[in-house]
């Protein structure tokens, strides 16, 4: 998509093979207006006052090049290693973090674990786990955040979708 709008496009990754749909994949390599870089990964930003000029970019074991850049998008997802984050005092194991359910602090108080990489009993990796995770830690962190603030909780079914009525008034019902 943004091949039709933009004056060039260069995609980065980290492998040779993409796991995205086969035929958006060939669809990619086929168009000339874009350009695949692989086995590469981000190494570093050039510009100058704030304003992007390129794109530092390092091939997996070996040199570097400047991609020239006026906007980055970055979609990554992250390597499964968190052999990293050993010293954090996070308990945290080759793929997952343990965390409490309720809240998904981490076994160190004030880190907090969400997604795939959190982990306890009748964890269900998928998306809307993820979000509600979020939900989660970002409500147990509040008074960290905030001291002396409370919390006031809005839910959707009480204030509906913007632009559209209730199908109940809450005031009054």
């Amino acid at each position: 998509s943004l091949a039709d709008i933009a004056a060039s496009v260069s995609v980065v990754h980290r492998r040779e093979r993409f796991r995205a749909h086969a035929a958006s994949v060939s669809a990619m390599h086929a168009d000339p207006r874009i350009r695949v870089l692989t086995p590469y990964q981000l190494d570093g930003l050039e510009g100058d006052d704030g304003l992007l000029s390129g794109v530092r970019i390092a091939r997996i074991g070996g040199s570097t090049e400047i991609v020239p850049a006026e906007a980055l998008l970055a979609l990554f997802g992250l390597a499964g290693d968190l052999t990293p984050l050993a010293d954090w005092g996070i308990a945290a194991g080759q793929k997952s973090i343990p965390v409490d359910p309720i809240s998904c602090v981490t076994a160190r108080p004030g880190i907090h674990a969400i997604g795939d990489v959190a982990d306890y009993p009748g964890k269900l990796k998928l998306i809307l786990t993820g979000f509600a995770e979020a939900a989660a830690a970002a409500h147990a962190v509040h008074g960290r955040v905030f001291p002396g603030k409370s919390l006031r909780t809005e839910y959707s079914t009480t204030r509906g979708v913007p632009g559209l009525a209730p199908a109940v008034d809450v005031e009054t019902a």
